[in-house]
């Protein structure tokens, strides 16, 4: 697959089933005027239609927003994993994502890492991943991001290896870097 072009931290942008993903299926009815109103705030008014895109560092602002409101009692880390596991599964109820959850099931764990490039691209305009596979049922990814987001990633692809059918699936940092994040993904061979 060939490199996609880079593109500036200012013109990244989240596409609209991301958006609607989380908000319109994943949080759904939790959404409450209160949330709805700091969401406007910020410009992403859930009384219009959505954009087709939003910029990274609005939507940043906004999963941390959502983080307070969803979730108030969790601890930060805990709360970006609920947060993150209901964005999966609302994901899966959008047209895009529907099409990708049935994919990842007929794939299995493997080649689902192996297309989780193709996964995460569809989501933005900037996400590169590189792919090292350690032993089996064991990878390493490297990421060109930085979230402030504990958890969030990590249980994104933990999601995505559960709904590809991997046993026992584990996603952990490794390290981070100035450009991006290395990641651990890893489940039980059957």
């Amino acid at each position: 697959m060939k490199p996609r072009r880079e593109v500036k931290r200012e013109d990244r942008r989240v596409f609209v089933q991301v958006v609607e993903g989380l908000l319109r299926h994943g949080v759904g009815e939790r959404v409450t005027p209160r949330l709805r109103e700091r969401l406007k705030q910020v410009g992403l008014d859930l009384d219009r239609p959505l954009l087709p895109a939003y910029p990274v560092t609005q939507w940043l602002y906004c999963l941390h927003i959502i983080l307070e409101e969803v979730y108030p009692g969790l601890p930060r880390e805990e709360g970006f994993r609920q947060l993150a596991t209901d964005h999966v599964e609302g994901y899966g109820q959008t047209l895009v994502g529907r099409a990708m959850m049935r994919l990842l099931r007929l794939l299995g764990p493997k080649r689902t890492v192996q297309q989780m490039v193709q996964a995460l691209r569809s989501g933005d305009n900037y996400t590169e991943v590189r792919l090292k596979e350690l032993e089996p049922g064991m990878w390493e990814m490297w990421m060109n991001s930085v979230l402030d987001a504990p958890g969030y990633a990590e249980a994104l692809f933990v999601g995505f290896l559960k709904a590809s059918g991997a046993s026992e699936p584990h996603a952990a940092i490794v390290r981070r870097e100035e450009e991006g994040t290395v990641y651990l993904l890893r489940w039980k061979e059957r």
